[in-house]
């Protein structure tokens, strides 16, 4: 298996709305139309926190004041054995007008309509234990090379 790379994947909540950021993919391949939370890489001397913020403001133009941790996930892709550990944050703490800034578009979707989205296999997965919004969560997610979630063990390990 080859070092894991690292990466933040986050979500920001309109709580007054009751919607969710998300990022429709654009480009070719198997997660082409799907949508998934804002990716990011942190830098070598970057903490993760302001990672997690500065991919925002990248990729939206709003101005985060704050993100919160909710878990780490390891995902393991089954054919090339590659992995990537996720830092997954939140924030309902921002500012300012959307904007695309990075390929693929930024939707303001309604929560009670989350489920009628095609969305990553790692962001399915990890929608229900996020939309709880209070617990933190660790694991581990195998998936194939289309990106499809094959199994996953994702434990809450205690109420923030």
């Amino acid at each position: 298996m080859s070092n894991p790379s690292i990466q933040t994947l986050s979500f920001i909540f309109d709580n007054d709305t009751d919607h969710i950021l998300l990022h429709q993919i654009s480009g070719e391949g198997p997660l082409k139309r799907k949508h998934s939370g804002i990716k990011g890489c942190p830098g070598l001397l970057e903490d993760l926190n302001n990672a997690a913020i500065r991919s925002i403001v990248e990729a939206t133009g709003l101005n985060v004041l704050d993100a919160v941790l909710r878990g780490v996930i390891k995902t393991i892709q089954e054919e090339t054995q590659n992995s990537v550990i996720y830092f997954v944050f939140e924030s309902d703490k921002f500012y300012g007008e959307l904007e695309n800034k990075l390929p693929g578009r930024k939707n303001w979707v309604d929560i009670l309509n989350i489920f009628n989205l095609e969305m990553e296999g790692l962001v399915q997965e990890l929608m229900p234990t996020l939309l709880d919004g209070e617990s933190f969560f660790e694991g581990t997610v195998h998936l194939n090379i289309q990106e499809e979630v094959v199994s996953s063990d994702i434990r809450i390990c205690n109420g923030m």
